[in-house]
């Protein structure tokens, strides 16, 4: 079974409009058609936030997101304060979560839900939809040669993918994340849901209810996956479709020089292993262990951006410093009119 990653590229139409701002950057709502082939009702349209330094642009950085919604409202600080120090920020929403979820589900939900083609599809658009926004950001002219892209949990495993496919990401920088689907599947507190599914008498394909048999399965061909060239990768019809939308499979593609990877000791909604895994796929690059869990360095986003900084080698004091700031938000309409593109 084979997954898909490609997309037709061309000139994106897009709506865009200010909806605040503050001293020092503004910040947009920008929404255009998924170039992805086959969207969940509900996730047809992509959305992004775009927080635009008022002065010189210095860098760029794009933003993906944990699953579900809860981790946005935090990831949405940095925003404003990277702009006050210079950086274009975007910070995307991933198709089926937050604003984005399809008809009758649940955010977050169908990354990890029982059934390959559920899985497949949003894997494969939620790859596209990050692609497709460097392609708009660029055409914008928003997006920098000097530049990173930071994945949280779920958008740290499409970092992983997106990373193995574009050139243009200048650094990859993972926040607790972790690999090994059928792992995920089996232990993570996220999908008790899918436990519950399986108690129920649920039978997917390909053994998916099958805890040892997708460990031993795992076992057996890892081994010869982290070997392979990304097209055999996505093109093998012997390895198991898991290995096709789990980060584990790609990380060996990724140059480790680009790569910061930091982990949580006191992560407990992703599995240990899971996190252990992909931590020792990415030898070689820049890793970090903190004594963090997976959410609570959310509200001390100062020190991430901090780091983004210093990654983007921004380190004068006054950058620093914008990051301290408080902002006063205004209304883009109080001095400025400004709609659409």
């Amino acid at each position: 079974m084979n997954i898909d990653f490609k997309y037709k590229k061309k000139e994106i139409d897009y709506v865009s409009g200010y909806i605040f701002k503050g001293r020092n950057y503004r910040c947009s709502y920008v929404r255009y058609n998924t170039l992805y082939r086959n969207p969940s009702l509900g996730t047809e349209k992509v959305e992004f936030y775009n927080f635009n330094p008022r002065g010189k642009t210095r860098a760029s950085t794009l933003i993906l997101h944990g699953l579900g919604s809860r981790n946005i409202k935090f990831l949405l600080w940095i925003g404003p304060h990277l702009a006050s120090a210079g950086v274009n920020t975007t910070i995307l929403i991933l198709p089926g979560n937050y604003t984005r979820v399809d008809n009758n589900s649940v955010s977050g939900k169908n990354f990890l839900y029982p059934d390959i083609n559920t899985m497949y599809q949003f894997w494969e658009h939620g790859v596209i939809d990050t692609l497709t926004t460097i392609d708009l950001l660029e055409q914008k002219k928003l997006w920098q040669n000097n530049n990173i892209i930071m994945g949280y949990c779920l958008g740290g495993m499409i970092t992983t993918i997106v990373g193995s496919i574009d050139k243009r990401i200048n650094h990859k920088l993972f926040m607790t994340t972790g690999g090994h689907l059928p792992k995920i599947l089996h232990e993570s507190p996220t999908t008790n849901f899918v436990r519950k599914m399986f108690d129920s008498g649920h039978e997917p394909s390909f053994y998916l209810n099958n805890k040892q048999y997708l460990y031993d399965i795992y076992k057996e061909q890892f081994p010869e996956v982290r070997k392979m060239s990304f097209s055999e990768i996505i093109n093998n019809n012997d390895i198991h479709p898991l290995f096709k939308i789990d980060p584990i499979a790609y990380a060996h593609l990724l140059n480790m020089s680009e790569v910061t990877f930091i982990d949580a000791i006191f992560d407990t909604t992703l599995p240990f292993d899971s996190r252990k895994i992909l931590y020792r796929e990415m030898e070689g690059a820049k890793r970090r262990v903190l004594p963090i869990s997976h959410v609570n360095w959310l509200p001390f986003e100062y020190i991430l951006a901090k780091y983004i900084l210093h990654k983007l080698n921004i380190n004068d004091r006054k950058a620093r410093k914008a990051l301290l700031q408080g902002e006063t938000l205004e209304s883009p309409l109080e001095k400025d009119t400004i709609i659409g593109k």
